[in-house]
């Protein structure tokens, strides 16, 4: 079984809709000092990702992080990424699971002014092989 694999289907069974129609929390984390990252989902795990016994973690060490949690208790979440004193939440605002990808994929960090692309994990390029 993948690490971290079947929570979307519990919480659709949960709250009898979609996972991206479910509201919870997208926040972004700001890395001052680029950090390797534990995560449920595979966006930062890269090609060669390596399995943590809830999830997954990132391939590299990254600047920023964006996740999404449906907990009432946001923080809880979040310090699963890693101690307080090497991260800043820099963003926490309602919103759905496509919130989130709509922030991954073209949102900037509001501390530092940076894609938060830049920090998903990239299958390599053929010309970088």
């Amino acid at each position: 079984m993948i690490p971290g694999m079947g929570w979307e289907s519990d919480l659709e069974s949960k709250h009898g809709m979609p996972l991206d129609q479910i509201v919870g929390h997208v926040y972004v984390l700001h890395y001052e000092v680029p950090q390797i990252v534990k995560s449920v989902s595979g966006d930062y795990a890269g090609p060669s990702a390596r399995p943590d016994p809830n999830g997954w973690l990132s391939a590299t060490a990254i600047r920023h992080y964006v996740g999404w949690t449906q907990q009432r208790q946001p923080r809880k979440r979040i310090n699963r990424h890693g101690p307080a004193a090497l991260r800043e939440v820099v963003y926490l605002e309602p919103g759905t699971t496509q919130d989130e990808e709509t922030m991954k994929a073209t949102g900037i960090c509001p501390k530092c002014g940076e894609s938060l692309a830049a920090s998903l994990a990239r299958a390599p390029t053929p010309e970088a092989t």
